[in-house]
């Protein structure tokens, strides 16, 4: 059997060697070919990354399995609060929806990994019944590993820390084996099953988010009239719209801006975003740049920290700017759990955003040019530039 794979995830997938080679090998002695027609996964991203990168692939009628693998940083970001939960809900489940709705005939098989020293170890934890509960309404396949592993080998040996190599990955080569044989002891005969598309079931929240639309980085650049900036390294390509100094004006109805794709590199800005009166300062910088480990990352800015006690509610409309900050200024400052706090300011900033993702009808998307009124006026074309990169490990 011959399967033609999507995958998106995070570092536990990009990570070389890891459980993906040794699962891809099993699959195969067991019979079953999973032919990864495309590589979705990125370090350090969520379920919203994820329904950004479905939405940008337009290949996925022809594709037989969606393997998705975002509970670890999911429950890292999202964690068991109620609003957060049930924003983050409506991703995955947006995740599910969509990719049915583009191919009803497609299998999808999430596997739920856990942290070291993560609430699973002790406690019911919120993301991964939430994604049982979720794949189970749907009838998608859920490879629970974190629960299979406290079943089968029991909390000593899970929660040893031998088992892991940092907080969020299994050791290399011992227990990513582990993990990948579990994940073919429930995937083989989940796929080895007569599959038959079925109607898509109701939505268990109405306001999901499988209708959200996404702009990459070429379409910002042809919507603004500004050439992109690719970045690139051996795992893929992308392309920016560097916003350097000036400001994206956004407006849309009955929606809101759900998140902002960037590439992070040295001369990163932190990100400004003007909400009415109150502004609101972002840290984008990622630990492992401003090191210099990586000449720059792919990442996501989920704008959750914005909406406050409205995140659950749909506004009649809602008007932002975006761009970057400098020093001085009044904010609200949000530190993401995966970025670090600027301690100085570029002098020449570069602003790559690759994408946003947003729910609603857009009346403005535009460039406010610096120094200049706000008139969103689309900025002159610009000569395109290349980045090029060896590819992080994580």
């Amino acid at each position: 059997m011959k399967l033609k794979t999507v995958i998106i995830g995070g570092s536990n997938t990009v990570m070389l060697p890891g459980y993906l080679p040794s699962l891809l090998a099993t699959m195969a002695r067991r019979g079953i070919d999973l032919d990864i027609t495309a590589d979705l996964a990125v370090g350090g991203t969520t379920s919203a990354f994820g329904l950004y990168q479905l939405k940008t692939y337009d290949k996925l009628a022809d594709c037989d399995l969606l393997l998705i693998e975002y509970a670890l940083n999911d429950a890292f970001v999202y964690g068991d609060e109620r609003r957060p939960f049930r924003h983050w809900a409506r991703f995955y489940e947006g995740i599910i929806r969509y990719a049915l709705e583009q191919n009803p005939n497609l299998r999808i098989a999430t596997l739920v990994f856990g942290a070291r020293n993560g609430s699973f170890l002790s406690a019911v934890p919120s993301i991964d019944a939430g994604i049982n509960y979720i794949s189970q309404w749907y009838g998608t396949i859920c490879v629970d590993v974190s629960r299979h592993l406290m079943q089968r080998l029991g909390r000593d040996v899970v929660g040893h820390p031998s088992f892991y190599s940092d907080q969020g990955h299994y050791a290399r080569p011992v227990a990513t084996t582990i993990v990948a044989n579990l994940i073919a002891d429930e995937l083989e005969p989940a796929l080895q099953r007569p599959h038959k598309a079925a109607a898509l079931q109701p939505p268990i929240d109405p306001d999901h988010f499988a209708g959200a639309r996404a702009l990459d980085g070429v379409q910002l650049g042809k919507r603004l009239g500004r050439l992109p900036v690719e970045y690139s390294n051996r795992r893929f390509s992308v392309s920016a719209l560097d916003l350097g100094r000036d400001r994206l004006k956004f407006e849309v109805d009955k929606g809101q801006l759900l998140a902002m794709a960037y590439v992070c590199e040295p001369n990163i800005p932190p990100l400004d975003v003007r909400m009415g009166e109150e502004t609101h300062r972002a840290a984008l910088l990622k630990g492992g740049v401003r090191d210099g480990t990586y000449k720059f990352l792919v990442s996501m800015l989920s704008f959750e920290f914005l909406y406050g006690v409205t995140l659950l509610q749909t506004q009649p409309s809602l008007a932002l700017t975006l761009g970057g900050g400098g020093e001085g200024g009044e904010h609200k400052l949000h530190v993401p759990k995966d970025s670090i706090r600027h301690e100085t300011f570029p002098a020449e900033p570069a602003l790559p955003i690759s994408g946003i993702l947003f729910t609603g009808n857009l009346r403005v998307c535009a460039i406010e040019k610096a120094g200049s009124a706000a008139n969103g006026s689309a900025a002159a074309a610009q000569p395109a530039a290349k980045v090029e990169a060896p590819a992080p490990g994580a």
